[in-house]
């Protein structure tokens, strides 16, 4: 007996750190591609606020689309049945198919109109390919432990190196990409090269994850079942009360965080100067908050309960935004209001983090849940909701950036930067490093006040509106607690 344990402990920590290391990968790609293409376009294709617009429709419709075929994902894994499991084929097709589309995305030579004719269908292929992946990664997740705490500490890990990745690329990507130290002096040069060296990291990380990972093998019953058709899938998710407000939680704890950082490199370029190392600062604090609730979570839980610690990350976080707001307003663009721009993001991403965490292991619960009341655990197709809530929420933040944007007119500031990013390199001996910086600093300070006053006024208000929303859908409709998951794995020992 003592035997068996100790080889069941060893596979798991071999599978905990393979699974979690692959993540850094995965979120580095992702990263690049949610946060920063848009900036990408904004500063290097010259678009005007009807083709900006047509961007955001397309964005808005992939993404909705996106969402809606993550269960009939999860319904294709689940019916997978191979020599390599269920999920590793997946996560290996998926990741070197969305890379070779990420990089074709990043290293178009194409501006304006025809930029946007191949936007289309490029954007459909990235979301389609990464639904292959992501949906096969996170619903391995569950099937590695049931144990409690086990669960919670891959579940832990493996977020804790996916935001690793998270803090790598928004910390690495503007100080390659923008000012002074980007890569052949143009943002245009900058992202094409950073583009294809993450799309390789990618593909790398996630081979690891399917050599180095050992999946369970599918039991002889779960193979002679009968395939999963969609109306069953949709009845499976729909029955599950439990899945479907911890999906309602997913969707506003996470639009309330993504709205930061969606406005935060445009606030920074507007209020502090077009400099990567400003919003590599910023971004390390709040990515540090990422980290830093990794290692507070477990010693929080051993004092409270998670009820207790979602009510102090929601305190966290409207403090946080309410500081920021009046540091902003206060201060202006001084180094002061930089600094503490920086500080109230570690708050405020501190917060967020927890929140967020704890969401992603009420969802993984759920699924004992679901197997306590149906007899089936369907993995992949409960762990399909956690990336759709999160493409539902950057949907709605994408039109909420097109309305903010379009409104205070920042397209007007964006082209002329994107046209001496251009410049920079069909005229390199005239547009060198010291000479762009100067025009777009003269850019810069032609952009009014209340440019950034709206801004700060947006990424202040809405992410607490947004965050009070899942803290109320947590409090009153999920239920189980510590205490019921407990009832619930002890129920299924019982049914073995």
């Amino acid at each position: 007996m003592a035997k068996q344990k100790l080889s069941q402990s060893t596979g798991f920590g071999r599978n905990k750190w393979i699974y979690s290391l692959g993540g850094i990968g995965r979120d580095l790609a992702y990263s690049l591609y949610t946060y920063f293409l848009l900036t990408f376009i904004l500063y290097t294709k010259g678009v005007t606020d009807a083709q900006f617009a047509t961007i955001s429709v397309i964005m808005v419709i992939c993404r909705i689309w996106d969402g809606v075929n993550d269960p009939i994902m999860g319904g294709i894994i689940e019916n997978t049945r191979s020599k390599f499991g269920k999920f590793k084929p997946w996560i290996l097709i998926g990741a070197v198919t969305n890379a070779a589309v990420l990089i074709m995305i990043y290293t178009l030579p194409l501006t304006g109109g025809k930029f946007v004719a191949a936007f289309a269908p490029l954007y459909l292929l990235w979301d389609i390919t990464y639904t292959m992946n992501d949906i096969g990664y996170w619903s391995m997740l569950p099937s590695l432990t049931s144990e409690p705490r086990e669960r919670d500490v891959i579940t832990s890990m493996s977020n804790l190196f996916a935001g690793l990745g998270t803090i790598l690329a928004n910390g690495l990507i503007p100080v390659l990409t923008v000012g002074s130290m980007a890569i052949g002096n143009s943002a245009v040069i900058g992202y094409r090269v950073v583009a294809i060296a993450i799309g390789l990291t990618f593909i790398g990380c996630q081979a690891m994850v399917c050599v180095g990972v050992k999946e369970k093998p599918i039991p002889k019953t779960e193979a002679k079942e009968e395939r999963m058709g969609f109306r069953q899938m949709v009845k499976i998710i729909f029955n599950n009360k439990q899945v479907l407000w911890t999906a309602v939680i997913l969707l506003f704890v996470n639009l309330s965080g993504v709205l930061l950082t969606a406005f935060g490199t445009n606030y920074i370029y507007l209020s502090y100067g077009y400099e990567g190392s400003y919003t590599t600062l910023f971004v390390i604090f709040y990515g540090a908050a990422s980290g830093l609730s990794f290692v507070i979570y477990p010693l929080l839980t051993k004092k409270l309960k998670r009820a207790q610690i979602v009510r102090i990350s929601f305190a966290m976080t409207i403090v946080g935004y309410v500081c920021f707001f009046a540091s902003g307003t206060i201060f202006g663009s001084s180094k002061v209001s930089f600094y503490l721009l920086c500080a109230e993001a570690l708050f405020i991403g501190l917060g967020y983090s927890l929140f967020y965490l704890i969401g992603a292991i009420c969802l993984s619960n759920t699924i004992e849940y679901n197997e306590y009341t149906t007899g089936e655990r369907n993995e992949a197709l409960i762990f399909s909701i956690r990336p759709f809530m999160a493409k539902m929420s950057s949907s709605l933040q994408q039109v909420i950036i097109m309305v903010v944007y379009l409104a205070i007119g920042l397209t007007d500031i964006t082209n002329r930067i994107s046209e001496a990013e251009n410049l920079a390199i069909s005229d390199p001996a005239v547009w060198t490093t010291a000479y762009k910086a100067d025009y777009i600093a003269g850019v810069l300070s032609g952009a009014s006040g209340g440019m950034t006053f709206a801004l700060r006024c947006v990424m202040a208000v809405l992410p607490v509106v947004f965050m009070a929303v899942g803290y109320f859908v947590f409090m009153r409709k999920y239920t189980i607690d510590e205490t019921e998951y407990d009832r619930i794995l002890g129920e299924l020992k019982k049914r073995e």
